[in-house]
């Protein structure tokens, strides 16, 4: 069911700007614009900020000096997390960097470009690699799904989700990358529930309160009382999921 619902996401489509979408391979491939940011023969980042702290990258062929295109990627997207994207300007990324704004042209061929970079970061390192550490991972349905959702708290995912969401409200082609990443979600989630042996309506209804909760509770709850922090996760999942996990 994954490969059906991805298969028919790859259809939407708008443009060059979202060509590098293909949903339906082991990596995120890329036809008019450029290489991607994490291929899954790559290692992926195991910490809670967007972007490693101390992983440096090098553009092929080029001098990076001081700052590399990891270090524009990562502030860009913090700068989005927190302002929204009008917020990600080559000249106050610079500014912010210390460097000077020629640097940014060493990485990236443009903003839009940079822009690009941003959305399939978003798509590779917090779905697909989500997807691919839990498929790898071997143990009971329970510790599959806890091991996912303690990534998912780690990352701190509802946060750029959020970001993200936002800036579909006012750019088609991102509204489709949205609603793909939603969906490829969706369907994995399914998969790994569908051990459960539910029926189409309860399975349905389970797999969105999974979903929703893990992915904005965070965000909804941050700073309140009754932060996630330290909430009792394993009762949190048999709420959602029932009780047929054991």
């Amino acid at each position: 069911m994954l490969n059906a619902i991805v298969a028919n996401n790859r259809e939407k489509v708008l443009g060059d700007r979202l060509s590098f979408i293909a949903l339906d391979g082991p990596e995120i491939t890329s036809t008019s614009i450029g290489q991607t940011v994490m291929r899954t023969s790559d290692k992926p980042t195991r910490h809670a900020s967007l972007v490693g702290k101390n992983e440096q990258t090098q553009a092929a062929g080029r001098p990076t000096g001081r700052v590399s295109k990891l270090d524009w990627l990562r502030k860009a997207l913090e700068v989005f997390e927190t302002n929204g994207i009008a917020a990600v300007r080559v000249v106050d990324l610079a500014q912010q960097l210390h460097v000077a704004k020629s640097g940014f042209y060493w990485h990236f061929k443009d903003r839009r470009d940079l822009l690009e970079e941003m959305q399939k970061f978003w798509i590779d390192e917090f779905s697909r690699q989500f997807i691919k550490d839990t498929q790898e991972r071997e143990g009971s349905l329970r510790e599959r799904l806890m091991a996912l959702i303690r990534t998912i708290r780690l990352k701190q995912s509802g946060k750029l989700d959020l970001a993200f969401t936002s800036w579909a409200q006012t750019d088609p082609s991102v509204r489709v990358l949205v609603e793909s990443v939603r969906d490829m979600r969706l369907a994995f989630v399914r998969d790994l529930l569908g051990e459960l042996n539910l029926n189409e309506e309860e399975l349905t209804a389970r797999v969105r309160l999974f979903v929703v909760y893990f992915a904005w509770s965070d965000v909804m709850l941050d700073g309140q009382a009754d932060s996630v922090a330290g909430e009792n996760l394993d009762l949190v999942l048999d709420i959602i999921v029932g009780d047929r996990l054991g």
